[in-house]
């Protein structure tokens, strides 16, 4: 899958697309094939090197949780979404 990523904090210019392996539903979770996403200021803050409270940045990092798309895969266990 491609998915906008940095390897290494910085300005704009570190936001590239990378390759990454694509994700596997697991137990009580779905996977979306996302059709559109977007970029928060929370984002732009992580790219430039802030780590929000309780989380951990590793490289690759993608960035980004604002999305649609269609659920083409559920986990174990689930019945709804």
């Amino acid at each position: 899958m491609r998915a906008a990523g940095i390897l290494s904090f910085g300005p704009p210019e570190v936001l590239q697309l990378i390759e990454a392996e694509a994700p596997q539903a697991g137990a009580g979770e779905v996977r979306v094939r996302v059709k559109a996403a977007g970029v928060q200021p929370a984002d732009l803050a992580v790219r430039s090197g802030w780590t929000p409270p309780g989380a951990a940045v590793h490289f690759p990092q993608i960035l980004g949780n604002e999305f649609a798309g269609i659920i083409d895969q559920v986990g174990e266990g689930v019945t709804g979404f």
